[in-house]
């Protein structure tokens, strides 16, 4: 099979435990495909900015489906290929249910990320996440006052929403109010750790948006990954490869199943399929 793109997951994926970096030999074999013209497209839920240093350090990897497919971006120009993100107004409304209830939150909002000053201004007091630290620790979040009126002034539409530490009496509430709001889906159980994309987000459609100004069909895709989220990539592209880790349905339904995340998996299917050597 003439495969011309490799889409990677990175969280449990691509990634190590620390979720930071990527082990040796996945970077190798990363490099190697790269080497024979193959494009490696982050296929993942973090926002622009937030991708792993490695990746953003390799200047051939350029075309990002981010922010679970609600914006896919060219790194190297800016361009927006393709984007499904909330209205500025349903992005302020969406606000209000977290905004002032202290709650570690990222706003995802053209590539960057966003924090509630109120709780920015005392992180030692929430569960920034330990894979997130370096980010925090760059500087590369964006600080606002109030971010219902910020993103409703400025126009701004917002990606998706990742909220921590999520207090017990506030999670059905929260959960509730996402899901009854009509524009946005949580795509986690109930609990304190939550996140919510559009309603009716489907990163497919970025992906063949990508493929299609690339001249690509998905036959011509490997997909890697590991979750729900990863599912209909999986499904759809020439070759869908998941992870040991995978839960059993999605292995059911994967062409292969590689190694575990932290076994370099994702270095195993590419030198199979890929660099032949397997």
């Amino acid at each position: 099979m003439d495969i011309k793109a490799i889409l990677l997951d990175f969280d449990r994926t691509t990634l190590q435990r620390d979720q930071v970096f990527i082990s040796v030999r996945n970077m190798y074999a990363i490099r190697k495909a790269l080497d024979k013209g193959i494009y490696i497209v982050p296929s993942t839920g973090r926002a622009e900015n937030m991708q792993p240093p490695q990746i953003e350090a390799e200047k051939r990897i350029r075309y990002y489906i981010t922010s679970g497919g609600a914006r896919v971006v060219d790194h190297s120009t800016g361009e927006i290929i393709h984007e499904e993100i909330l209205t500025p107004e349903d992005s302020a409304r969406m606000c209000r249910v977290f905004e002032g209830r202290n709650i570690y939150t990222e706003i995802a909002a053209g590539g960057r990320i966003y924090l509630e000053k109120a709780v920015a201004d005392h992180l030692e007091r929430y569960p920034v996440p330990s894979h997130h630290v370096w980010f925090i620790e760059a500087g590369r979040q964006i600080v606002i006052d109030e971010p219902s009126r910020y993103f409703s002034e400025n126009g701004i539409g917002i990606e998706k929403v990742n909220m921590y530490g999520i207090p017990a009496g506030l999670q059905q509430q929260i959960y509730d109010e996402v899901e009854h709001s009509g524009v946005a889906h949580i795509t986690d159980p109930v609990g304190e750790n939550m996140q919510f994309f559009p309603q009716g987000l489907d990163r497919t459609r970025g992906i063949r948006k990508l493929l299609d100004k690339l001249g690509i069909s998905m036959e011509q895709v490997m997909s890697i990954g590991d979750s729900v989220l990863d599912a209909e990539a999986v499904r759809a592209s020439g070759i869908g490869v998941v992870v040991g880790n995978a839960p059993q349905w999605l292995k059911d339904e994967a062409d292969f199943v590689t190694a575990p995340f932290d076994e370099d998996g994702v270095a195993i299917a590419i030198e199979k399929f890929i660099l032949n050597e397997g």
